[in-house]
C-alpha cells in the first residue's frame, strides 16, 4: 500500500479489501459492491490534470507562489486511491478528519477601547473578516448596521439542503445567501434558513459568540446594560461567515472542507479589493505538527499570495485548549533500550481512539501494543503495519470477548515522508460492532535498537470522552507522563498562521481568577520540528469567560439572570477557551489593515509581538508567544512607521459593565457558610456521617481556588473549576431540597470523595464506606438527576463535564494542595 496515502485512508482501504475478500470466498458470493467515495487533500507538483484523469474530482485548488507546491481539495473512489498515490508528482494525500471546537472587560484588556475613539479611530472599516465555525445568528442586532443593513456580505452554510429558489454553494455544496438577501429577510421580504443552533437549541452558538467577539457592534441592549455594551474589536468590519458540517458538540467539521471554506472567503468577488483577515477556532491533534499537513501548507499558499499580490489575504487560528488535556506525551528512547507509554481508555468510550505517535526521521523504533488484561501484539516494525494486509489478522485486545465485542487494534507505520517529515506510527483502537472499547490502562513499548537515542512525541486525537495520558507527577517517577509542551492544535503550528494563545483579564466576569496569567488549558509551543524559524504561539489575548453573542437569542425563552425580569440578557453570554481569544486578534489585525491595508503578515505579527504587554525574556516564548494583545500601541507602531505619528485616541468608555457575581455571592450570608467542607450548616442528610474536627470550613473563593489548582493537571481542570463556581448554589440546593439526589450523593460517599479531592487522603485516609465502581455508578446516577431538575446552563456543563467530574471525585489524592504549593515555592 502506497505510503504518501494518509494511515486513516490506508485503513479505509483496508477495510475495502476485507469487505471484498469475504464477499467473494462467501458461499454464494454476491456482486462487488460500488466503491464508494472520500474527501481527500492532494499535494502535488505537477498537473492536475494527471489527478482528475484517474478519477479525481476537484473542488478547490491553490498553488504557493513561490515553493511550486499545489494543494488540491476533491472526492475519489476509494478503489481509486492507490492510483492516485502512485501518480510521481503526487507527494501527499491525506483524508478527511474531523475538526474540534476550541471553546465585559477584554477591550480594555487589549486596549481596543482607546482606539475606538478619537480623531483617529479605528473600528475595521473596509476589511472583512472571515469567520469559519459552526454558523452565525444573522438576526442578531451585532451584525445588523443603524440602517438595518445586513453587516454580512454572504453566509455559505454546507449543512442546508438545496432548494428550489436557493443558490448552491461551491461544488454543489450547501447554500449561499448574499448580503441582499440577509437584509431583506431580516425585513421580512425574504427567506433564509442558515443558523447557528440547530432544533431543539442544542447548540452553543460558537460561532456566532466568536463573530460577536471580532466584529460585533454591540448595538442591542439589554435591561441590564445600554447599547454598545458588548462591543466587537472590529465594530465596522464587514463578515463573511462559513457555517462548517458539524456532527456532535465537539465535532465541527472536516479539513478538507476547512480549506475549501478559506477559498471562497478569499476568492469571494463581492470584496476582492479589500484586505481580509479569517478566523478558525477549532483544531485537531492528528499529524506532525511542524507546519506540514495538508490544511497548512494550503493556509501558507494563500497567506503568501496575498503578501504577493499586496492584497492581505491573514489567517488567525486558536491555540487550543489542550493544556491541561493529558493528550500529549513527548521523550527519547535510549539507544539499544526501549520505554514504557502507559494511557488510561475509560470507560463507555464507543468511538475509536486515535493516538499518533512521531519518531525523529534519522531513528528506527519498533512498537508493541499491550492490552488491559495483558494481551500483547507482535512486534510492529519500524515502517510496516498491523496487520501487515487484509488477510492478516488483526490484533485483538480482550480475545476472550464475544466476536461483535472484541476491540482490534490497527497500526499504519510511515517512514521518509514528504516534507521532511519525522517517521510516524498510527495506533488506532477500533470500537468493536457492539458496545464499548475496551477501558483500562494501556500501553506502548517503543523499543531502539541501535545505539542512537531517538526523540519522539505522541498525541491523542481530541473529542469528548478520549483517552488520556499519565497526569504529571512530583517528584518525577521515572514514568513517561504528560507533557504541557507542543500542545498546538492543527492547523496552528503552520508557519504563515498566526497563533493565538488564551490569557485571563483581570477584569474578567470570573473573580475567582484574580491573575492575568496565562489559562493553564491553553495549548503551548513550541512546533514539534523547525522551532527555531516557526515560532508558535505568536501572541496571547483574552478568552476566559468572554462576554459575546448569543445564538438564536430571539427565540430564548425565561430569564438568563435574576437581576432581568425577561430574555433580553440572553442576547450575550460567556464562553471560554483560545476560541475566545484568536478572535480578539483577529479583529485586531482588522484594525491594523484599515490603518494600512498592505500590510503582509511578518508584518503584522512584528507590530504585534513588539508592542505587547508583558513581554517575555528574550521577545518570545512558547507559552504566550510574544506577550499580551496590545492593539493601541500596536495602531501607533504601524502609524510611527508610516510616518504618521502616535496617538490611538482618548480614553473611551467603559465598554464592559461591572463584573457580575456568581449568584452564590448575592444570598446575604457569608462566604464560608458555601464551603463544601463545612458540612455542620447543612441539612442532614448533607452531612458525611463522621467527626468534622478536620473539615475546617474555609471561605468560598479559598477553597474554589485549591480546586482550580488541584484541577490544573487533569483535563478541562480549569474549565470545571470555573463550572463548579457558575453553579455551586444551584448543585447545593438542589441537593438540599430533593431527597431523591441527596440519597444518590451520600451513597456515592460525596462529601468525603469533595474532602478527599481538595485535601488529599492527608487529611481523611480512612477507607471509603463502598467500592470504587459503586461510587462511581452512584456518582454518576446523582449527575443524572441534577441534570434532570437543573437548569439548562447546568444541565449543559453537566453533559460537557460529567466524565471528568466524575474521573476527578473518584480519583485517590495523596498530597494536599497546600504542600504541593510549598514544594513549587
Amino acid at each position: 500500500m502506497n505510503k504518501k496515502l494518509d494511515p486513516g485512508l490506508r485503513s479505509k482501504i483496508r477495510t475495502r479489501q476485507t469487505t471484498d475478500h469475504a464477499a467473494a470466498t462467501a458461499p454464494k458470493s454476491r456482486a462487488r459492491v460500488k466503491s464508494a467515495q472520500v474527501g481527500v487533500i492532494v499535494g502535488f507538483t505537477g498537473k492536475v490534470e494527471d489527478l482528475t484523469a484517474i478519477g479525481f474530482v476537484q473542488r478547490t485548488l491553490v498553488r504557493h507562489p513561490r515553493k511550486g507546491y499545489s494543494i488540491a481539495t476533491g472526492t475519489i473512489a476509494i478503489d481509486r486511491l492507490d492510483d492516485l498515490a502512485a501518480i510521481p508528482h503526487v507527494t501527499t494525500v491525506e483524508g478527511p478528519r474531523r475538526m474540534h471546537r476550541e471553546l465585559n472587560f477584554s477591550l480594555q484588556e487589549i486596549r481596543a477601547t482607546a482606539v475606538h475613539t478619537g480623531p483617529h479611530s479605528r473600528k475595521g472599516k473596509g476589511v472583512v473578516v472571515g469567520i469559519i465555525d459552526s454558523g452565525i445568528d444573522w438576526r442578531h442586532g451585532s451584525f445588523v448596521d443603524e440602517n438595518g443593513k445586513s453587516r454580512i456580505l454572504a453566509i455559505w452554510d454546507h449543512m442546508l439542503p438545496f432548494r428550489a429558489g436557493d443558490t448552491r454553494g461551491p461544488n454543489n455544496v450547501g447554500v449561499v445567501y448574499n448580503q441582499d438577501q440577509l437584509t431583506q429577510a431580516l425585513q421580512g421580504r425574504a427567506t433564509v434558513r442558515t443558523k447557528d443552533v440547530d432544533a431543539s437549541n442544542n447548540r452553543e452558538g460558537h460561532g456566532t459568540h466568536v463573530a460577536g467577539i471580532a466584529a460585533g457592534n454591540g448595538r442591542p441592549p439589554t435591561c441590564c446594560h445600554v447599547s454598545q455594551t458588548y462591543v466587537g474589536v472590529a465594530p465596522e468590519a464587514e463578515l463573511i461567515v462559513v457555517r462548517y458540517d458539524y456532527t456532535n458538540d465537539e465535532e465541527i467539521g472536516e479539513n478538507q472542507r476547512l480549506i475549501e471554506a478559506i477559498d471562497f472567503i478569499f476568492g469571494f468577488l463581492g470584496s476582492i479589493d479589500k484586505p481580509k483577515v479569517i478566523n478558525i477556532s477549532q483544531g485537531d491533534n492528528l499529524g506532525p505538527h511542524d507546519g506540514t499537513s495538508g490544511v497548512e501548507l494550503a493556509i501558507d499558499a494563500h497567506v503568501e499570495t496575498g503578501d504577493f499580490l499586496h492584497h492581505p489575504q491573514i489567517v488567525v487560528k486558536s491555540a487550543g485548549n489542550e493544556g491541561g488535556m493529558l493528550r500529549h506525551v513527548q521523550g527519547r528512547v535510549p539507544g539499544n533500550d526501549h520505554l514504557d507509554i502507559e494511557f488510561e481508555v475509560p470507560k463507555e468510550r464507543r468511538s475509536d481512539a486515535l493516538l499518533d505517535l512521531w519518531y525523529d526521521r534519522a531513528g528506527t523504533l519498533n512498537l508493541t501494543v499491550t492490552a488491559p488484561g495483558g494481551a500483547v501484539s507482535g512486534a510492529v516494525n519500524h515502517g510496516t503495519d498491523l496487520p501487515a494486509n487484509a488477510a492478516a489478522p488483526p490484533f485483538i485486545a480482550n480475545p476472550a470477548a464475544p466476536a461483535n465485542r472484541q476491540t482490534h487494534v490497527a497500526v499504519d507505520g510511515t517512514i521518509n515522508g514528504e516534507h521532511d517529515r519525522n517517521n510516524n506510527f498510527r495506533i488506532t483502537v477500533e470500537r468493536p460492532r457492539r458496545g464499548a472499547i475496551l477501558d483500562g490502562t494501556w500501553k506502548l513499548t517503543l523499543t531502539n535498537p541501535n545505539a542512537g537515542a531517538v526523540d519522539f512525541h505522541c498525541w491523542i486525537e481530541r473529542g469528548s470522552n478520549t483517552p488520556w495520558f499519565l497526569p504529571p507527577k512530583t517528584p518525577d517517577d521515572g514514568k513517561i507522563r504528560a507533557s504541557l509542551d507542543a500542545t498546538l492544535s492543527i492547523p496552528g503550528t503552520a508557519s504563515q498562521v498566526i497563533t493565538v494563545a488564551n490569557h485571563a483579564s483581570r477584569t474578567s466576569r470570573c473573580d475567582c481568577w484574580p491573575s492575568t496569567g496565562i489559562v493553564s488549558s491553553s495549548s503551548r509551543g513550541p512546533v514539534a520540528r523547525g522551532a527555531a524559524t516557526n515560532r508558535k504561539p505568536d501572541i496571547a489575548a483574552p478568552g476566559l469567560e468572554i462576554t459575546s453573542a448569543k445564538a438564536d437569542a430571539a427565540n430564548l425563552r425565561g430569564r438568563c439572570c435574576d437581576c432581568c425580569p425577561d430574555a433580553c440578557c440572553c442576547l450575550y453570554e460567556d464562553l471560554t477557551g483560545t476560541s475566545m481569544a484568536a478572535p480578539h486578534v483577529a479583529g485586531a489585525i482588522a484594525l491594523l489593515l484599515e490603518e494600512n491595508p498592505r500590510l503582509t503578515r511578518a508584518e503584522l505579527v512584528t507590530h504585534l509581538q513588539a508592542t505587547a504587554r508583558e513581554r517575555p525574556a528574550g521577545g518570545w516564548d512558547a507559552t504566550w508567544g510574544g506577550g499580551k494583545l496590545n492593539i493601541q500601541a500596536a495602531i501607533d507602531a504601524v502609524r510611527a512607521a508610516a510616518g504618521g505619528g502616535g496617538g490611538g485616541g482618548g480614553g473611551g468608555p467603559h465598554m464592559h459593565p461591572p463584573a457580575v457575581l456568581d449568584e452564590h455571592f448575592s444570598t446575604g450570608r457569608r462566604a464560608s457558610d458555601f464551603s463544601p467542607l463545612h458540612e455542620e450548616k447543612r441539612p442532614h442528610f448533607m452531612r458525611d456521617h463522621r467527626s468534622e474536627a478536620d473539615a475546617a470550613s474555609s471561605p468560598f473563593t479559598t477553597w474554589l481556588q485549591i480546586l482550580k489548582d488541584r484541577l490544573k493537571h487533569f483535563p478541562e481542570g480549569d474549565h470545571v473549576a470555573a463550572a463548579i463556581s457558575r453553579h455551586f448554589s444551584e448543585a447545593r440546593r438542589l441537593i438540599n431540597s430533593n431527597r431523591r439526589i441527596a440519597t444518590m450523593w451520600h451513597r456515592a460517599a460525596g462529601p468525603r470523595l469533595l474532602r478527599r479531592l481538595l485535601h488529599g487522603t492527608s487529611v481523611d485516609d480512612s477507607p471509603l464506606p463502598i467500592d470504587k465502581e459503586s461510587a462511581y455508578r452512584y456518582l454518576n446516577r446523582c449527575l443524572d438527576l441534577l441534570a434532570q431538575c437543573g437548569s439548562p446552563r447546568l444541565r449543559g456543563s453537566l453533559e460537557r463535564y460529567r466524565s471528568v467530574v466524575s474521573m476527578l471525585l473518584t480519583n485517590t489524592f495523596t498530597v494536599p494542595i497546600e504542600a504541593r504549593t510549598m514544594d513549587r515555592t
